[in-house]
């Protein structure tokens, strides 16, 4: 008997739906030769980063009412606690329900847009009464949204594959996460911030207005993106070629493609080259580095027949600028003082004191008055000795944020790195360190700054383990009313 001749090289196909070859053999699963369908939204593992983190919290959930029973049945205690709908949530849904004016004087401390949200659905036929659900829904699709939109601005500004992996990772199991599962505004907040960013960063001025407008009817600290975005304006003017504001940061990676003219100075400054390339890695190019370096490790394309016009500006095919317009940048300059404003004017209006959303966190049983930050850290450590141990959690996440910030001026565009400043001095002035992993996970880049430092595989396991503890631990203390999250 003769031996079957060998089958051709070229006749080898992996079948990619059955895992076997046209020669008859299995192929092992291997799909060699075989390429995946491009995801650049990340689905799949946006998906299941998301899932995940609501099995956390469920699990936190359900543990915290065994306890509750357990010591009702046990020992006729009664263990307070509360669910997705407890804290920030309740008024939350309390506004939605009755308006502010049923809700009482204090809740006009929470700006309106989710609220008036799940208000305005709740008209829907079928849907009256059902403001609780509705608020859980906004919320977690906001919460999908907001990795989406993370992922698509980790592609803008040329974060790696791994790198981006590791985001969603930190972005659905961060310690303050579990709030993004409650009825609580982080998630369409921060959602909102990206969007900011994201328009401003491809020069989208347009949508950062939108954004910037919506993100200042959702949160008192919506104002503090007029700094980011009037920096992301001036570097994509004219004006970014003036000597004191070139080291504005380096432009996306999609702009740094762009070819510049010779005239024009590189708007990133040396210290965001280095540092960024080397922990994204030679293999995944960053906007965070320098921008012909990142620009040259991309895929050749056909010459473009625009001409280069200012650093920053973001050319769109047919040959115009896209969101350039002075007026478009002004626009979105102002839209969070807008938007903020039109609910200061309804208060004003309404109640006569225009400033009571701002002036209420001020309280001393709130976010309390301006104080020492240093007193206020070392009050709220000590405390760890006087029975709260709620208040002393703070505080190490207080000092990893300042650490973080250090980080984040060497590797990250100016515009990042100072809002994220603003939002952490927001919190370290008042009295007390209440809700302040919460608002620090509202500013983003210190996410991104969590995805660039863990590149070893190693390292990052074991803080993303952690971090998934920690949440397991926060919510659990949050359900328990232990923990002001």
């Amino acid at each position: 008997m003769t031996a079957a001749p060998p089958t051709p090289a070229s006749a080898v196909v992996v079948d990619e739906r059955r895992g076997t070859r046209r020669d008859g053999r299995r192929d092992g699963g291997r799909h060699t030769g075989a390429r995946r369908r491009p995801d650049p939204w990340r689905w799949r593992e946006v998906l299941l980063a998301w899932l995940a983190a609501r099995v956390v919290v469920g699990a936190a959930l359900a543990m915290t009412r065994f306890l509750a029973d357990q010591a009702q049945g046990d020992q006729n205690l009664t263990l307070r606690t509360t669910g997705l709908l407890g804290w920030d949530a309740g008024w939350y849904r309390t506004i939605a329900e009755s308006g502010y004016g049923g809700a009482g004087a204090e809740s006009r401390r929470f700006f309106p847009l989710l609220p008036m949200a799940v208000r305005g659905l709740a008209q829907v036929p079928g849907a009256a009464g059902r403001e609780g659900p509705i608020l859980l829904v906004i919320v977690n699709v906001c919460a999908l949204g907001l990795a989406l939109a993370l992922v698509r601005l980790a592609t803008v500004e040329g974060l790696g594959e791994d790198a981006t992996s590791r985001l969603i990772w930190f972005t659905a199991l961060a310690p303050p996460a579990f709030v993004l599962v409650m009825g609580y505004a982080e998630a369409v907040a921060g959602l909102l911030a990206v969007a900011v960013f994201l328009g401003a960063r491809t020069r989208r001025f347009e949508l950062a207005a939108l954004a910037g407008l919506l993100g200042g009817l959702c949160r008192p600290l919506g104002v503090l993106l007029v700094v980011p975005l009037a920096i992301e304006a001036t570097r994509g003017s004219r004006l970014a070629t003036l000597p004191l504001v070139r080291r504005l940061g380096a432009p996306p990676l999609s702009t740094a493609s762009v070819p510049r003219s010779p005239t024009t100075a590189p708007s990133s400054s040396p210290s965001h080259r280095t540092a960024a390339a080397a922990l994204t890695g030679p293999s995944s190019p960053s906007a965070f580095s320098d921008p012909s370096t990142a620009a040259s490790a991309l895929p050749s394309a056909s010459p473009s027949p625009v001409t280069a016009g200012p650093p920053g500006d973001l050319w769109r095919p047919d040959g115009r600028r896209r969101g350039a317009a002075l007026g478009w940048r002004v626009v979105a300059v102002f839209a969070p003082l807008v938007g903020a404003g039109i609910y200061v004017a309804w208060s004003a209006h309404t109640y006569g004191d225009g400033l009571a959303p701002f002036t209420m966190q001020r309280d001393a049983a709130r976010h309390g008055a301006t104080s020492n930050p240093l007193s206020v850290l070392w009050q709220a450590a000590t405390g760890a000795f006087h029975g709260e141990l709620g208040t002393a959690l703070h505080v190490p996440w207080i000092l990893l944020a300042v650490a973080g910030l250090i980080v984040m001026y060497r590797l990250l565009p100016v515009s990042y790195a100072l809002w994220s400043t603003l939002v952490l001095v927001a919190v370290l002035t008042g009295s007390n360190l209440d809700s302040g992993e919460r608002y620090l996970y509202g500013a983003f880049p210190f996410l991104l700054v969590a995805a660039l430092v863990t590149t070893r595989r190693e390292i990052f396991t074991a803080a993303l383990v952690a971090s998934t503890a920690a949440m397991t631990l926060y919510a659990t203390l949050a359900f328990t009313l232990a923990y002001v999250p």
